[in-house]
């Protein structure tokens, strides 16, 4: 066989790969192996709200033939932003727009996951003077002039976050997405939880790594949350991920394992 040949077969084999469906442990299935990772598309209005060009961008996105998007950090809580431009969702106050943006997320047989997220103390003080944290340890050095000090989060606080997670999956759930994932690197509160030198709790939600792992208080509300009301019906929200990343443990690396989609 000539190395021509051998080429064509190895790309003819790559390219059946990419194209074939991809079944998760739930059951759903993804149309095939292409992705669309979650990137800002800071196409959200001054209120935070979905806007029609973040729909139109994700038809387009659909017509490509990707078999899985995954959109951009969608915030939990309105007032705590990560960057200008975010969308965030607690309530139904957007669903209308919510649910076109999943419409043209799943044209074409795409699946449509909402990349849910809560920045801690990682908001801008240009868009937040307030942050909050696991415990009120601001940026140093060159960051430091662009975060404001964040605050301690209480642990009733705490409770309500997991909360406003669970709440936003439902809603995207209702509107129309096909998955979520809970965004739980890159710095945000999920992995200011997780590093020990942004967490020095001493309560239940610090210490110990299992403690500090807040991502599993989230996927346990999350699942449940997304699915409770269409058990029996063949609906719920099947598809869940979290991402996670290694976390900074001073001058060595814990690294935590990619949670499985589900």
């Amino acid at each position: 066989m000539s190395s021509n040949h051998a080429s064509a077969d190895i790309l003819a084999t790559r390219q059946a790969t990419l194209a074939d469906p991809l079944t998760l442990p739930s059951g759903a299935v993804i149309k095939n192996r292409i992705l669309k990772g979650a990137m800002n598309e800071a196409l959200g209005d001054r209120g935070a709200h979905p806007t029609e060009p973040l729909v139109n961008l994700y038809r387009h996105w659909a017509s490509g033939g990707t078999g899985l998007l995954l959109t951009g950090n969608v915030m939990v809580d309105p007032r705590q932003l990560g960057e200008p431009g975010n969308v965030a969702v607690e309530d139904e106050t957007d669903m209308d727009m919510l649910r076109q943006w999943a419409q043209a997320g799943t044209e074409n047989g795409a699946a449509l996951w909402m990349q849910i997220n809560h920045p801690g103390k990682q908001s801008p003080r240009t868009i937040n003077q307030h942050p909050v944290a696991p415990s009120a340890i601001g940026f140093g050095g060159k960051y430091e002039r662009f975060f404001s000090m964040p605050r301690e989060l209480s642990r009733g606080e705490i409770e309500a976050i997991v909360g406003r997670f669970a709440r936003t999956a439902v809603i995207a759930r209702d509107a129309g997405f096909t998955g979520v994932e809970i965004h739980g690197a890159h710095g945000y509160l999920v992995n200011q939880f997780l590093s020990p030198l942004d967490n020095h709790r001493t309560d239940e939600y610090g210490g110990s790594l299992e403690n500090r792992l807040f991502t599993d208080e989230g996927v346990a509300v999350v699942r449940p949350g997304a699915a409770r009301r269409c058990r029996g019906e063949g609906r719920g929200l099947p598809m869940m991920g979290v991402l996670t990343q290694p976390v900074r443990k001073t001058s060595t690396c814990l690294t935590l394992p990619s949670r499985a989609l589900t």
